[in-house]
């Protein structure tokens, strides 16, 4: 779901229906015979034009943002979520500090209120025009089938978004999966290139798991499972990219060229997870692990993971029986 708390026009998700939303509004202003139509969406930051017609008289353009603060149409339908009609808001005292109306000379304005999915007001949809209007039923009417379009939208976003996240997402360890991995950290590399920083990859392997699973029982497995999850958590950065992908192998991708300090962080993994298994069992285990320096952000994201495997089973084999 996109950030209600930022605005939607920053936020790089390329589902977001600009597009159909711009023809949406090009449509109800023509249809309205109306010189501007908008959609406005509000944050604690103020008003800002998420969509605006494209009519050559329309003086606001996609970004403009309206202080919060400012006597505008949209923010009066903010606050009171409910729809605004005014047909001559140069006869009526409210409006004459309103800066549509006395800088930019609008005096119709209808609009009615946008809501996110959990009911909080997105913004407002709305048409503007320079005449005295007398829009009648129909035309309200019309405006709120326009509305239902974008809130439908939004409801889709919200679905997707839950889909998604569970789509990436390994249902065990709460930790992203391969394909969830794939994706972050394909836009972690692209984000690297252009700011020139450095990525580091971790893959790592946990020890033991066989003989826990046979020994205990699988739900010990998955505890182990989950054990080195939080573990992997405790040890690394909440900006760092963390993964199972599949049985007892997991990836990290992190923003650094130190690997000395990888490497303890692994260390410290490694001990919090044969401290978490106990003892009496007589079970060894704890993680193997390769780290190296994504050096060629050019080679492909498999290119580096099969690098971290090699490397990891180097470590693997090193390691005291």
């Amino acid at each position: 779901m996109p950030d209600s708390g930022k605005w939607l026009i920053d936020q790089p998700l390329e589902l977001i229906p600009f597009a159909k939303w711009q023809r949406t509004v090009n449509l109800m202003t023509e249809l309205f015979r109306a010189p501007a139509g908008f959609i406005v969406q509000h944050t604690e930051e103020g008003y800002q034009v998420a969509v605006a017609s494209e009519q050559e008289e329309n003086p606001y353009g996609a970004g403009l943002i309206v202080p919060v603060d400012a006597n505008i149409f949209c923010r009066k339908i903010v606050q009171s979520r409910q729809e605004l009609y005014v047909r001559a808001a140069t006869e009526c005292e409210e409006w004459q500090t309103n800066p549509e109306v006395t800088e930019d000379g609008f005096n119709s304005y209808l609009g009615v209120p946008i809501f996110w999915p959990d009911g909080k007001p997105f913004g407002t949809i709305c048409v503007m025009d320079f005449a005295i209007t007398d829009y009648d039923a129909p035309f309200v009417e019309l405006i709120r089938q326009f509305r239902d379009l974008v809130q439908a939208d939004l409801v889709l976003l919200d679905h997707f978004d839950l889909f998604r996240e569970l789509a990436m997402k390994d249902e065990l360890t709460g930790l992203y999966n391969l394909r969830g991995f794939r994706m972050v950290a394909e836009q972690r590399m692209l984000l690297a290139k252009s700011n020139h920083t450095r990525l580091a990859l971790i893959y790592l392997d946990m020890n033991g798991l066989k003989t826990i699973n046979d020994q205990l029982g699988h739900a010990a497995g998955d505890q182990a499972l989950r054990l080195l999850a939080d573990s992997l958590r405790q040890s690394f950065r909440a900006t760092d990219v963390l993964a199972r992908i599949g049985g007892d192998e997991f990836l990290l991708l992190a923003e650094t060229d130190d690997l000395v300090a990888l490497s303890e962080h692994c260390q410290a993994v490694d001990t919090l997870v044969k401290k978490g298994i106990d003892p009496s069992h007589h079970i060894s285990t704890g993680v193997s692990f390769g780290i190296l320096q994504m050096d060629d952000l050019e080679q492909p994201l498999e290119h580096w993971i099969a690098r971290a495997d090699q490397a990891m089973y180097e470590h693997k084999k090193s390691r005291p029986r």
